[in-house]
């Protein structure tokens, strides 16, 4: 494994990040950072301008620059900055604490700075040629020299290399072992395919962490071998390919062969747990969503008739503001919270258009008595009793998704329950009364014991290492579900959980008496040399010769005592469970605990690092396919890399622009793409297009950007026209992609 003080090895380009900075020779004299070099109509001749009083000096190399640091000295406009005259800054750090300093100007820090607002903000790099950006710098920073949009680009780069070997210092510090997610994100620009690889773990303060440290396009063919190849080179270029326990990835079909190339490799490596027994962990949040999708298309009569009738009423301005008003005058309902339509590629939208309209009832019903043209819309009392019972199904699914989608918090020990949930759920609907939900319900079971017929071993270990759960959690579930077969079930959990234990054991104790042999070796007491000569145990009493039954001796107790011992795991079973709905951190727990079950702890910090989702919450609902829009597809694949990481580890510092509930904000910029006549805007180099002003959907914001990435989507105006918008994208670029444009403009609702 490679040392984490050594750079990556690069065989596939990964150095061209630090070669960025070699491109310009910069020059080294201080005097530049307050001398401008100016072009002459003769090459030859070179001039300088002093920033503070505009004077204008020869500037050859053979002149030196002696003349232009006796003129700074002297310069009457330039303002004397000194140890006494600092400014006292005060100002909040990440964790919120001020902090008082005295200020003095970074050049390399304020870049540093501009290339995290530009990550982190999602602009374009143009965006520090705009002249209000300049404005701005010149007002906060007189000493900040402008840069181009193409210093700017090579900044991020060096920027990135820089936080990349910070990431790979914080992987081979990880305590524990390493968890992945994978997947494929697609261009429909280029139709070009990219892999997104994250890493999990829990650091040494037992907080869960989260790196993508691989975006990156793939080549064809986009088949299982050629995807393990290119994973298994990541790893070994973090240095991280000894310490993987589990990778999580999605149902597509190259995923069971990529998986099985994996665990051949780690075989052979002994990098591997339990023979890969483990290794892989379906997404759960897909899962869901193809269980939920079989079944929407079949209850599809009643949601049609309040998805045209929220329609009718929302495409008159007149006729929604008469609504509004009387449902604040007349039945004195909080209006703030608004008739929301749903969208084909996001079925928690038709749960959430379900659940606004049973808000608004009385209201849509006194519509309809009105409003001739709203009466074929109008719902009868039975119609209204199903969507109440439709939309309380839905909430469960919606619910567990939510929970199974976090990346903020361990959600390996939440799959057991929430899985149970679903399983229930349906089994208790298809005996139930509600004979309309049957044909739907048939549906979702046949996906449901698709992927779910088996629960996963590992993510039940994990609910039993939650203490709120625990072994007899697992007991009552299964009883409910599987009667008198309940204890087949638990008992196979319980034995891989053992299993999984006792490796961990090995570990525990290999790495123990690793440590105590080295400090035996070296701690080892002088021993009188008469002595030693006369030492009894060197002494042959005639019994075997040199047969020693001391370490034999030691064998034996050390099995004894195992034998007549309870393990960790035993004594942790048999303490009472915490309160079930109790809330906990339960990484807090076992960080608590892990003097008392230090083995146990090991393992339950490898099992609670398993993310069991490998989409973040704001697709976790989306129907659609992972797209990357012609705006960042353009760019070249470093410097998209560099961005979606960059952009990652900023968050991961505290430099988060997306504020609780962030799923619901639009980022319609990547939405849109140039407009003729203006230039592209785009990075120059990076520019995919054959020339500027001609649409090249670079990465850019425009003036409408600007408008629609601010939070207007609160407004349904805004949320229909930015609709509309992406249904023009999709049009234009085929009905095939018409549905992928629509989800990303409708990541708000």
């Amino acid at each position: 494994m490679a040392s984490s003080n050594s750079p990556i090895p690069v065989d596939d380009g990964f150095n061209e990040y630090e070669s960025a900075a070699k491109r310009q020779k910069s020059t080294t004299s201080k005097v530049w950072d307050e001398m401008t070099k100016l072009e002459c109509e003769n090459k030859n001749e070179l001039k300088a301008q002093c920033n503070h009083c505009k004077t204008i000096f020869s500037a050859k190399s053979s002149s030196g620059t002696s003349h232009l640091r006796r003129h700074l000295n002297s310069c009457l406009k330039k303002v004397s900055k000194d140890i006494t005259q600092y400014t006292i800054a005060t100002q909040p750090s990440l964790g919120g604490v001020p902090f008082i300093k005295n200020y003095k100007f970074d050049a390399d820090e304020c870049r540093q700075a501009v290339s995290t607002f530009l990550v982190c903000g999602k602009h374009s790099f143009r965006t520090v040629e705009e002249p209000g950006f300049r404005h701005m710098m010149r007002i906060a920073s007189p000493n900040f020299k402008n840069i181009s949009r193409y210093t700017a680009a090579r900044d991020v780069l060096m920027y990135y290399a820089k936080e990349r070997d910070r990431v790979k210092e914080e992987l081979a510090k990880a305590p524990g072992l390493i968890c992945l997610t994978s997947n494929n994100w697609n261009s429909e620009h280029t139709n070009d395919e990219y892999i997104c690889i994250t890493a999990h773990w829990v650091d040494k303060d037992w907080k869960l962490q989260k790196r993508i440290i691989r975006f990156r396009a793939l080549f064809p063919p986009y088949d299982g071998l050629n995807i393990a190849d290119e994973l298994v080179l990541c790893l070994s270029q973090w240095g991280i390919d000894k310490k993987i326990f589990s990778i999580t990835l999605d149902n597509a079909s190259y995923n069971d062969v990529m998986v099985s190339c994996l665990k051949n490799r780690f075989r052979a490596n002994r990098a591997i747990l339990c023979d890969g027994a483990f290794f892989q962990v379906r997404c759960c949040a897909h899962i869901l969503n193809l269980i939920v999708k079989a079944s929407l298309e079949l209850a599809d009569d009643v949601v049609s008739k309040i998805r045209n009738g929220i329609k009718y009423i929302k495409k008159s301005g007149i006729r929604r503001k008469r609504f509004y008003d009387v449902a604040d005058k007349s039945f004195h309902l909080n209006v703030t919270k608004k008739l929301r339509q749903d969208v084909c590629v996001r079925w928690n939208s038709t749960y959430l258009m379900l659940e606004s309209s049973l808000y608004y009832k009385d209201v849509l019903d006194y519509w309809g008595q009105r409003d001739k043209n709203y009466q074929i819309f109008a719902l009868s009392k039975d119609e209204w009793r199903n969507v109440a019972i439709l939309c309380k199904f839905l909430k469960v699914f919606y619910d567990v998704t939510c929970i199974f989608s976090g990346s903020n918090y361990p959600t390996a020990n939440l799959y057991f329950r929430g899985v149970w949930k679903v399983h229930k759920l349906l089994l208790d609907t298809v005996k139930g009364p509600h004979s309309f939900l049957t044909p739907m319900v048939k549906q979702m079971q046949e996906k449901f014991n698709k992927y779910w017929a088996e629960y996963s071993l590992i993510l039940s270990c994990a609910a039993i290492l939650d203490p709120r759960y625990k072994l007899n959690y697992v007991q009552y579930c299964f009883t409910t579900i599987c009667g008198i077969h309940a204890s087949d079930f638990v008992e196979t959990i319980l034995s891989n959980l053992r299993l999984l234990f006792d490796e961990y054991v090995k570990r525990f104790k290999s790495t123990s008496s690793s440590l105590a042999g080295s400090s035996n070796v070296s701690d080892k007491n002088p021993v009188d040399s008469s002595l030693d000569e006369h030492n009894v145990n060197s002494v042959d009493f005639g019994f075997g010769g040199d047969f020693d039954e001391s370490d034999d001796y030691k064998r034996y107790l050390n099995e004894s005592s195992t034998m007549s011992e309870k393990s960790q795991l035993d004594i942790y079973l048999e303490e009472p469970a915490l309160e079930l709905n109790s809330q906990i951190d339960v990484l807090d727990y076992w960080s608590k605990s892990s003097v008392r079950y230090n083995e146990l702890s090991l393992l339950a910090r490898d099992l609670l690092a398993i993310p069991i989702s490998t989409v973040a919450s704001e697709s976790a609902f989306s129907m659609g396919k992972k797209v990357i829009t012609p705006l960042r597809s353009s760019l070249k694949p470093k410097t998209v890399q560099a961005v979606v990481c960059l952009d990652d580890w900023m968050r991961a510092k505290g430099f988060s622009t997306v504020p609780h509930g962030g799923h619901r904000r639009l980022r319609a910029r990547f939405l849109l793409g140039s407009t003729s006549g203006e230039g592209c805007g785009c990075f120059g180099r990076d520019c995919g297009s054959s020339g500027r002003g001609s649409g090249c959907g670079c990465w850019r914001m425009t003036h409408i950007d600007r408008i629609m990435n601010a939070e207007v989507f609160a407004s349904p105006m805004a949320k229909v026209f930015e609709f509309h918008k992406a249904m023009k994208i999709g049009k234009k670029n085929g009905s095939s992609t018409a549905p992928h444009a629509i989800s990303h403009a409708t990541m708000a609702y």
